[in-house]
Parts: C-alpha cells; sequence; structure tokens
C-alpha cells in the first residue's frame, strides 16, 4: 500500500503537531497500520502537501516534517446538479472530485422528487475521494438551491453550459473549445427539465445550452460525461495557450442567451 493521505482542517507548517480526530487515528493505526513513526501526507486545501510523522501513544499526533508539494491551483468547474438517489449521488460526488470539480451546487428543479443529501455527509464523501485521488484541495459544497437562483449566482463572468435534452444545440465540445468563460456545467433531474425551465434558462444571457450526444443519459452520467469533456479541453488549452486563444476567438453560431 501506498502513503495514507489525509485532509486536516488545521493549519501545516515544519513541526507545528496535527491533532488527529478519532476516526482518523482509528483509519491510520487499525486500518492502514500505520505504527509509530510512520510516514503520512497531510493537506488542508492551502498550505500544500505535508509529510508528516506519526507519534505515539493513546492519542498520536501528527507533526509535518518536510512539504513534499507545493499548494497549486486546481482549476475546475462549477457543476450544478439536481439531487438523485443516495448511492448514485455518492458515486457522482467521487467520481466528480477525482475529474477535478471545484464546486458542487444541488439545483432544485420543478421535476425533482429526490430529497437532497445532507451538505455534511456528502462533503464526508468529497474528502475521502481527494484523499485518494491525489488532489490538493476538497470541492466547495453548497446547499440546495432553485435552479434560476443558483444559475444567478454563479457570477456575470462565468457562463453555464446548460445540458439541453432537446438536441437542438451545438455539442458541448464545440462551445468549450470556443468560449474559454464557460465555468459551469448545468445538468438536469431525471425526468428533465420542464418546458417552462427550459425556456427561462434560454432565456438566461449567463446560459449557453449544449447538447450531450444523440442518446438520453442518465442524470448521474450526464454530470460525468460534462466534467469528462470540460476536463480534457482544460488540458488541451492548458498544454496549447496559443491554439486556445484562437478557438476562442471564433463565434459559436446558436449560442446566445436568447436562442429559442
Amino acid at each position: 500500500m501506498g502513503v495514507p493521505r489525509l485532509f486536516v482542517d488545521a493549519p501545516l507548517a515544519a513541526g507545528a503537531p496535527v491533532r488527529l480526530e478519532r476516526q482518523q487515528a482509528h483509519y491510520l493505526v487499525h486500518v492502514m497500520r500505520v505504527a509509530a513513526g510512520g510516514i503520512v501526507f497531510l493537506f488542508n486545501g492551502s498550505d500544500g502537501e505535508w509529510q508528516a510523522r506519526l507519534g505515539g501513544g493513546r492519542n498520536p499526533e501528527l507533526v509535518p516534517e518536510t512539504l513534499h508539494r507545493a499548494q497549486a491551483e486546481e482549476p475546475g468547474p462549477i457543476l450544478l446538479a439536481a439531487p438523485i438517489k443516495r448511492s448514485r449521488l455518492e458515486w457522482l460526488v467521487e467520481k466528480a472530485v477525482e475529474l477535478g470539480v471545484a464546486r458542487l451546487v444541488p439545483v432544485l428543479t420543478e421535476r425533482t422528487v429526490v430529497r437532497p443529501e445532507s451538505a455534511d455527509r456528502l462533503r464526508v464523501k468529497a474528502i475521502e475521494a481527494a484523499e485518494q485521488c491525489g488532489r490538493l484541495t476538497v470541492p466547495e459544497l453548497d446547499e440546495p438551491r432553485p435552479l434560476l437562483a443558483a444559475v444567478d449566482a454563479i457570477g456575470r463572468d462565468t457562463l453555464v453550459a446548460f445540458a439541453d435534452e432537446a438536441g437542438d444545440a451545438p455539442p458541448l465540445l464545440e462551445l468549450l473549445e470556443r468560449e474559454a468563460g464557460v465555468g459551469a456545467l448545468l445538468v438536469g433531474p431525471e425526468g428533465g427539465f420542464a418546458p417552462a425551465e427550459r425556456k427561462a434558462l434560454r432565456g438566461h444571457p449567463a446560459v449557453r445550452p449544449v447538447s450531450l450526444g444523440p442518446t438520453i443519459l442518465r442524470a448521474e452520467t450526464a454530470a460525468l460525461y460534462a466534467s469528462t469533456v470540460w476536463a480534457a479541453v482544460a488540458v488541451r488549452r492548458a498544454a496549447d495557450p496559443a491554439r486556445a486563444a484562437r478557438s476562442a476567438s471564433m463565434p459559436v453560431a446558436g449560442t446566445g442567451g436568447d436562442s429559442r
């Protein structure tokens, strides 16, 4: 097994002891079998990743020794998604973390039938996923918001790619390649958006309708499809900034906020 990683809600600096929560201590000692003096990597979302050693005793502490990885920016999209059943939602959160999503926003729509899961419970899943996949940050988890209120709260400088099941919008990949300002992804509930919601979204100045392909996707599949495409474009954009600049200067037909 590799060196365990733990997310901690404490400042990290050389020689400054970090007290473990009971569950964390149990995990390291009884699950991962880390003995006193063993190495553990710590991160807190702001101070980078530190190599630390586990102390002894009944209430062991971790003492950071050296900076293993400096804190780096982890740009990712905001994912707005309607609540789905717990098992599928927890799986979605795990995979969204792995794909680099920066923030998750549950949206309440006319056809939402599942009661929103607790943000605290989902944060536990997000932390576990970040520990496993090597991220230096844990995505923000918002409380549920009504659909249009959630879109309005994103901000004027961020465009929202709205997965429109009507099929008359450009592909998501095309939009992302040509509009660098797309920083949020919106997928609907299992029953799709209501007609009034689709009309309101298509009339919103910050929303761009997109297609996710010819087949009907489950809600969690649509969210991960969109997140994967966003991540792929971001990687290519970072590797070839000149190409990204050329693509962004080209207009995309039919993606204006007032399209019908």
